[in-house]
């Protein structure tokens, strides 16, 4: 039976981002979950981020201390640079081998139907949600994938899908390098692409993209696929890679391998203060950005190799 560890960190609402950042980009978690807690009183409801987890795939030599040791090393750093040592929580790590089934079911206590973008809905399979006119709604189920939307960096690779295939005319194809739950190739196909490929390195997610594609009906525009950037063959006039910053500078020769003279690379997963090792990697690769979409602290961009880029500057 598949296991995962989870992390759990206590913080404060202020620095749940950065938290999360350090799960994803210090620890390697695939994502983070906010957990939020109701407080009561005679006047007013009030929701307050107490703590964020981390899931890993589980490994006998996970080294929990290290983890710990990572944590506190980053918290005296913050309080020794002048920060209040009230305002970031106090960070205690509580770590925890849980069950796949557990790890899917954590998410049903959080996730409800949330618009993302202009018109996009997504909605969990579990919930009901009448759309309005104008809505795509896209029904998912992660499963033991990540990629849900409700994170700042799915929400801007779908704004940014929003804004770039508009732009185009006739058949888009696009590639989705780290498809997760296939979010944003079903995304993709139900705003308009005609045909979607999707890779992800983790084997176990991609019967889960097929999967959503399917509640989606759009599996015959679907495609998906254990790899990586270099497996995908062809030309695509959109790609979009939602993966970490480090990932995407070293992946970027095989993104661009992807594109048409015409198309538009879309990367997120960037936190705010790594934007520079993005910019200076497109530069490397004859890359020029567009458009940057930002929330949160997170960073996504529009990107193309035409020297007209001209698409998206409004």
């Amino acid at each position: 039976m598949n296991k995962h560890i989870e992390i759990l960190v206590n913080t404060s609402p202020l620095w749940a981002e950065y938290v999360s950042d350090l799960l994803i980009n210090r620890i390697g978690c695939s994502g983070a979950v906010m957990e939020e807690k109701e407080f009561k009183d005679e006047k007013l409801i009030r929701i307050d981020i107490t703590s964020v987890k981390g899931y890993l795939a589980y490994t006998e030599n996970f080294d929990a201390q290290k983890v710990r040791e990572i944590f506190s090393f980053e918290r005296k750093n913050l309080i020794l640079s002048g920060i209040n040592p009230d305002s970031p929580g106090s960070w205690e790590v509580k770590i925890r081998e849980v069950l796949e089934e557990e790890w899917s079911e954590n998410w049903k206590k959080f996730w409800h139907p949330q618009k993302v973008g202009s018109k996009t809905v997504i909605c969990p399979t579990w919930e009901e949600y009448e759309p309005e006119k104008e809505d795509v709604l896209i029904r998912l189920d992660p499963g033991s994938a990540f990629g849900t939307g409700t994170h700042p960096t799915t929400g801007l690779c779908i704004q940014a899908l929003e804004k770039v295939i508009p732009e185009f005319s006739n058949e888009i194809t696009m590639a989705d390098v780290g498809t997760g739950s296939g979010i944003l190739a079903i995304t993709a196909v139900k705003l308009g692409v005609s045909s979607a490929t999707g890779v992800d390195n983790d084997a176990s997610v991609i019967s889960i993209a097929g999967e959503n594609a399917g509640k989606n009906r759009v599996q015959d525009k679907c495609r998906f696929f254990a790899g990586s950037a270099a497996d995908i063959t062809g030309k695509y006039d959109i790609v979009a890679a939602n993966i970490l910053t480090e990932v995407l500078v070293n992946i970027m020769p095989d993104l661009k391998k992807l594109l048409k003279p015409a198309s538009v690379l879309i990367l997120s997963g960037i936190i705010k203060r790594k934007l520079p090792l993005i910019e200076e990697s497109l530069e490397k690769n004859s890359l020029k950005t567009v458009k940057i979409l930002e929330k949160e602290n997170w960073i996504a961009l529009i990107s193309s190799g035409r020297d007209d880029a001209r698409m998206l500057t409004d």
